[in-house]
């Protein structure tokens, strides 16, 4: 994927983009997603590129941050009209993505939002055959436990580090260690 340069407007490969603070902040967003998740929204993001450039590093980085808005919410609203939600995990959202990413060439590219991508993924939601489809297998109770307490202790792991770099701030860190515990505690 072709990112360009927010100085020149050059196009440069995807890779060398980590090298400026910019990159690096995406490259922590990027790595703080679970990896099938990751894995779709890279993909998600070439829905947004325009056809005669590349997306810039600052919308990358914007949309990424509003869709782990949504993610992280643990639900999902067809539109921000309604209140009917529906639970939505990290795979309903990397599932919704994939549905995308497969029917590419009914959209109409490129994307401006997130909305059908909502639409897609409470679609998904309201379905429990899809939902159980998407789900992993349930483990046992004290393997579920121990999870939980790895998940809090990554994120807050990847928060310290996010703030020593210097991407965020120790309000927003704080603002996702209390999101990180009441997600998974």
């Amino acid at each position: 994927m072709q990112i360009q340069c927010p100085c020149c407007g050059e196009q440069f490969p995807f890779e060398s983009g980590f090298a400026d603070a910019d990159g690096k902040r995406l490259a922590a967003l990027l790595a703080g997603l679970e990896p099938k998740l990751g894995r779709a929204v890279l993909n998600y993001l070439r829905l947004f590129s325009p056809a005669k450039r590349g997306l810039r590093m600052t919308k990358a980085i914007r949309l990424i941050e509003e869709l782990l808005d949504l993610v992280n919410a643990g639900s999902v609203q067809r539109d921000a009209r309604t209140n009917d939600s529906k639970p939505a995990t990290p795979r309903l959202w990397a599932a919704g993505i994939e549905q995308m990413i497969a029917g590419r060439e009914r959209l109409q590219l490129p994307l401006e939002g997130h909305g059908y991508l909502r639409a897609v993924v409470y679609g998904i939601a309201a379905d429990p055959a899809q939902v159980a489809q998407v789900a992993p297998a349930k483990p046992a109770r004290a393997a579920v436990t121990a999870t939980a307490q790895q998940l809090i202790q990554e994120a807050i792991g990847r928060i310290d580090a996010d703030q020593r770099l210097g991407l965020i701030d120790e309000e927003e860190a704080e603002r996702r260690r209390q999101a990180a515990r009441g997600n998974h505690g």
